[in-house]
Parts: structure tokens; C-alpha cells; sequence
């Protein structure tokens, strides 16, 4: 499932994800849109260094609109991620920033009064922003800070468990378990990450997500790297 992730296209996501700004009620909704419909055609054809300072001036122009600037804040953290999980890891920290905004703007209890709740919750971010981190330690060469990124990643995911359980976001919640078990995995531990890999498989079945057998497959190598088969032996009759 996080392999499945870290290679999605871009163009899936972007969409997958729909338009962020809904249709303009505004001359400045419509600059703003304007400049997300340009920034997200660069992004697809491959500039950009063009692409990402649209985004961020489309963010501007919603400042006196939080709410809809942090889920334009949310998808241009995802943007982020995925094209620093291609080939910009120096992309890793913008996109925390994004996914850390939205966290505070969350946090504050800023869905109360709104005529709408946010379209993401706060676990979901916090995962979001887990995987930043998850994602950028394959990238690391240093032993210390990949050892800190993966605990970041565990501690982020962790928190991220109890308030996916209470909204039923089931898919969100077995990716996150799945992602646990990586994380462990590369922290050497393999009994606690074919732990959370059970987790995710079992919510697979329950809910017949499409991730079932690669994760099955995964939670079958994870258990033969802490059991490895015993060769036959060549002396047996």
C-alpha cells in the first residue's frame, strides 16, 4: 500500500482530488482558480518550477478565506509530497509546512460556526503529514536523522490511529497501519510491524479495499524475515 502511494501519477491525484476551489462566487475566486487551473496543467506536464509558485499565490489569494485556503494548503502538500517522493526530497519540508498549517488552522477548533465542515479531518492530515517524513527517510543517507525521521513518522501515525477509528475513515486507517508496519520495519523491528500489517489486512477483508493482496504479500515476507524458511535437508530420505 505506501509503495502504491509513493507512485501514484500525478495526474491521478491531481484528479482524484477535484477541483479545490469551488466554482467562483467572486472576481478574486476567480483569479484564484484561475491560477490553480494553470498551476495544476504545469504541474502535469512536468514544469514545475513554474507550477509551485502559482500555487502559492493561488494560497494568497485566500487569505481572508481560511478555509478554503487550507484545502488548497492540504492538496498543494500532497502535490508536494508526491513529486518529492519522485525526485525532489528538498521538497519534504514545504509540504510539512503545508500539512502543519492546516494542523493548527484544525486544532483550533476552526470547524465550529463554518456553514461546512472541513473536508478532511484532523487525524487524516496528521497522517498526511506522517507520511512526509515516512516517505523522506528512504532518501536519507544519514543514520541519525533517518532514525529520527522514522520516529517522527511512528509518533505522527500513532497519533493519527484514534481519531481515524472514531470518523469510520476505514481506508485511511489501514494505509496508516500499513505505513506503521513499514516504518517498523525499518526500524528492525518486525514483530510489532507484522503487527500493524495484520491490522491493515484485516481491515482489507473487512472492508474489501482493492490493497488486500499486496498487503497480504507484504505481511507473508514480513513473516518469513522474522521466521526465514528452514532449507530441506540434503540428507533427509
Amino acid at each position: 500500500m505506501h509503495g502504491t502511494l509513493t507512485s501514484l501519477s500525478l495526474a491521478v491525484l491531481l484528479l482524484a482530488a477535484g477541483v479545490a476551489i469551488a466554482t467562483p462566487a467572486a472576481k478574486g475566486e476567480g483569479a484564484t482558480q484561475k491560477l490553480l487551473t494553470s498551476a495544476e496543467a504545469l504541474a502535469l506536464q512536468g514544469d514545475f518550477d513554474r507550477a509551485l509558485p502559482l500555487y502559492e499565490r493561488a494560497i494568497g489569494t485566500l487569505a481572508d478565506k481560511p478555509q478554503q485556503q487550507h484545502a488548497l494548503r492540504y492538496r498543494y502538500g500532497m502535490v508536494l509530497n508526491a513529486l518529492a517522493a519522485r525526485a525532489r526530497p528538498e521538497l519534504y519540508p514545504l509540504a510539512r509546512a503545508q500539512f502543519e498549517s492546516v494542523l493548527t488552522y484544525l486544532d483550533g477548533g476552526a470547524t465550529l460556526g463554518l456553514p461546512a465542515p472541513f473536508e478532511h479531518s484532523p487525524a487524516r492530515v496528521r497522517s498526511a503529514l506522517a507520511h512526509t517524513y515516512h516517505q523522506q527517510s528512504a532518501s536519507e543517507q544519514d543514520p541519525l536523522r533517518r532514525a529520527h525521521l522514522l520516529r517522527t513518522a511512528y509518533q505522527l501515525y500513532s497519533r493519527a490511529i484514534s481519531g481515524l477509528t472514531r470518523h469510520g475513515e476505514w481506508h485511511n486507517l489501514a494505509i496508516t497501519y500499513f505505513n506503521l508496519g513499514q516504518v517498523c520495519e525499518w526500524q528492525g523491528n518486525l514483530e510489532e510491524a507484522i503487527e500493524w500489517v495484520e491490522k491493515a489486512v484485516e481491515l482489507d477483508a473487512r472492508h474489501g479495499f482493492a490493497d488486500l493482496e499486496e498487503d497480504r504479500a507484504y505481511l507473508l515476507g514480513l513473516r518469513q524475515q522474522l521466521n526465514p524458511p528452514q532449507p530441506a535437508d540434503a540428507t533427509s530420505t
